[in-house]
């Protein structure tokens, strides 16, 4: 092609590559805010989420002190006494997969587990 040629497509379709262009060009701006605003709404969400797990903490935080309270009888809430009996009976499982444990390493001897066939 020579650049003669070329430069008779370039007059000839001018025009239109100019319409285009303006054309893309509002699309692109349209886009960008649609952009913007998705990355706001998402990054508020994100905050929002943020804001529960620190409240799911706290509530954590606080059940433990309370629960402590209660197990020691320091605190008397009766509608919280229908957990003190859960709670102790977990605390006294747990005291005694700590025993067991402490007998176990203690010892020394391990059981080979048997072999699956």
């Amino acid at each position: 092609m020579k650049n003669s040629d070329v430069n008779k497509l370039l007059k000839k379709y001018k025009p239109v590559v100019k319409k285009t262009g303006k054309q893309m060009s509002k699309i692109a701006k349209s886009a960008e805010e649609d952009i913007t605003k998705i990355y706001k709404i998402a990054h508020t969400y994100v905050e929002m989420q943020m804001k529960n797990l620190q409240k799911e903490k706290l509530y954590h935080e606080i059940g433990k002190l309370v629960a402590g309270k209660l197990l020691s009888g320091k605190l008397e809430i009766p509608e919280l006494e229908k957990y003190k009996r859960r709670l102790s009976a977990i605390n006294l499982q747990g005291s005694k997969m700590k025993k067991k444990l402490s007998q176990i390493s203690k010892s020394g001897k391990t059981k080979a587990a048997p072999k699956k066939k």
